[in-house]
């Protein structure tokens, strides 16, 4: 149909009278061909029973319609989950067939920014049907998960989207089952316009260099225009690079006037797809002209070559993260971890702490294609418990958001306060001491020296205090000090207090 309705094209070109009609004048062409096309093929002589039965039925089998319309409802259950604008883009790109220069108009903004949009609705339409599926079917798997789609109903809102999104990100087993999944994109293949194979547009725009542009034909009819002049219509004149231009713009129009009408195909099998050779024929009821060799003075120019930068998809904006979990341990304030764009395209990123003890700098900015940047982090030790403490720092971008857990284990030893020995003891003394601690004071030891000797002693708990009797055979000046352990080791000597001690009456 490409070819035909290149020929076409060419013989009706002078039959265009307003250049501005360009475009659906290319249409009508296009979609007449396929038209007859169709026709044809259903004009079948049928034989005897025999050549019936050696036919092949290239219907979809019940099994089949049942999958694809299962693929389609998948699809457009999970764009529930897309923004108010996402969700428009994503029905004008795919149910009108609208993209770059005429999606930007639809939208309001410029054709380099339609294709931006399109990069990201790819992005954003991945983790919502990676979103949903998760949701589906990975609660049995994950009870957080489970925890919070508690009092779900089912129904898919961007709400649900953002929330489930948030936990895959920062679960390991939810972030394991998405990666085993397959591609939720390549799903869209469920949806009608995206029957033909990925990679035909990019392959059929980058190579808009036709055959019958560089071969001559020398036996054209007497009203066949010269490929070498300009062909005038309605006042404007047609050069070559004018006729190269708009056989490119033909091509992509009979591709997507026929992309319904393409078999299946694989993207792995585009390769051989386009390395095959494509020669245009006559249409119906005409003969095509017989080929001459081309005048020695005048050889054919040179096929158009494209760099393979021009036909590269640039990939959307993707932030990945050095470490999703970094361990302080007892004494560190401070640490970091690095965010990398693995993208093409430039995104802008926020980062933000979920715990009042933990500060991040920078807290956003932007990142080019393939870039990268340190995210500092800082401890406020004095605000966090004794114990191992868990606090997260979010990275959010227009593609998602990644969750770094980080751990700190704080200790601290109790509090002690200076011994109390009663004024005037002798003999018996009996010393106090008070201790506290957040986890708990387990232990006091009261140790002491003086001219009777040293020695140390278990102090047992009587209320709020804790408290030891000694024997003082001899009397003088004594110095006392205790020494608490808390329930998780830690311990802590207190001031030393010192005291007159008379010896025991003889």
């Amino acid at each position: 149909a490409v070819a035909d309705s290149f020929v076409l094209f060419a013989e009706r070109l002078p039959q265009l009278r307003d250049p501005g009609r360009l475009r659906p004048w290319l249409y009508a062409i296009v979609r007449s061909e396929c038209l007859r096309r169709l026709k044809a093929r259903k004009r079948v002589a049928y034989g005897d029973d025999e050549q019936l039965v050696e036919m092949a039925d290239d219907a979809l089998t019940p099994a089949e319609s049942a999958e694809r319309a299962a693929l389609q409802q998948l699809v457009w259950d999970a764009s529930a989950g897309l923004a108010d604008r996402d969700l428009a883009i994503l029905d004008l790109h795919l149910r009108q067939g609208l993209d770059g220069a005429e999606l930007g108009e639809a939208i309001g903004v410029s054709a380099s920014n339609a294709y931006v949009m399109l990069n990201r609705l790819r992005a954003q339409v991945d983790r919502s049907l990676g979103a949903l599926l998760i949701a589906r079917l990975g609660r049995d798997d994950c009870d957080e998960l489970d925890a919070v789609l508690a009092d779900w109903d089912g129904g898919f809102s961007p709400l649900v989207r953002k929330r489930v999104a948030r936990h895959v990100d920062g679960c390991d087993v939810c972030s394991h089952r998405r990666r085993t999944m397959v591609s939720p994109w390549m799903l869209l293949a469920g949806v009608p316009m995206f029957a033909a194979p990925l990679a035909l547009r990019d392959r059929v725009v980058g190579d808009t260099q036709l055959v019958a542009y560089n071969s001559p034909v020398d036996d054209r009819p007497d009203d066949w225009p010269d490929s070498r002049a300009s062909a005038t219509v309605g006042g404007h004149r047609w050069g070559v690079g004018g006729i190269a231009t708009v056989a490119a713009a033909l091509l992509v129009l009979a591709v997507l006037g026929t992309v319904l009408l393409w078999p299946d195909a694989d993207d792995a099998d585009a390769p051989a797809v386009a390395g095959q050779s494509s020669t245009a024929t006559a249409p119906s009821g005409t003969t095509a002209p017989p080929k001459s060799p081309a005048p020695a003075s005048s050889p054919a120019p040179a096929p158009a070559t494209t760099s393979p930068s021009a036909s590269q998809t640039l990939r959307p904006a993707s932030l990945s993260v050095s470490t999703r979990s970094i361990d302080l341990g007892p004494t560190a304030t401070s640490g970091s971890f690095g965010v990398a764009n693995t993208g093409d395209l430039p995104t802008d990123y926020q980062v933000s702490s979920r715990t009042p003890w933990l500060g991040v700098e920078p807290i956003g900015g932007k990142l080019s294609g393939q870039g990268g940047r340190r995210i500092d982090l800082t401890v406020d030790r004095g605000a966090l418990r004794e114990g191992r403490t868990t606090g997260s720092v979010v990275v959010n971008w227009d593609g998602g958001s990644v969750v770094v857990r980080v751990h700190i284990l704080q200790e601290r030893g109790p509090t002690v306060g200076p011994p109390n020995v009663p004024p005037g003891s002798s003999c018996e003394v009996t010393v106090t001491v008070r201790a506290s601690d957040e986890s708990g004071v387990a232990a006091v030891t009261l140790g002491w020296s003086g001219p009777g000797g040293s020695s140390t002693a278990t102090m047992s708990l009587t209320g709020s205090v804790w408290s030891a009797t000694i024997h003082v055979a001899v009397g003088g000046r004594y110095t006392f000090g205790a020494t608490a352990t808390d329930s998780r080791g830690n311990s802590t000597t207190g001031p030393v207090a010192a005291a007159d001690v008379d010896p025991c009456p003889q």
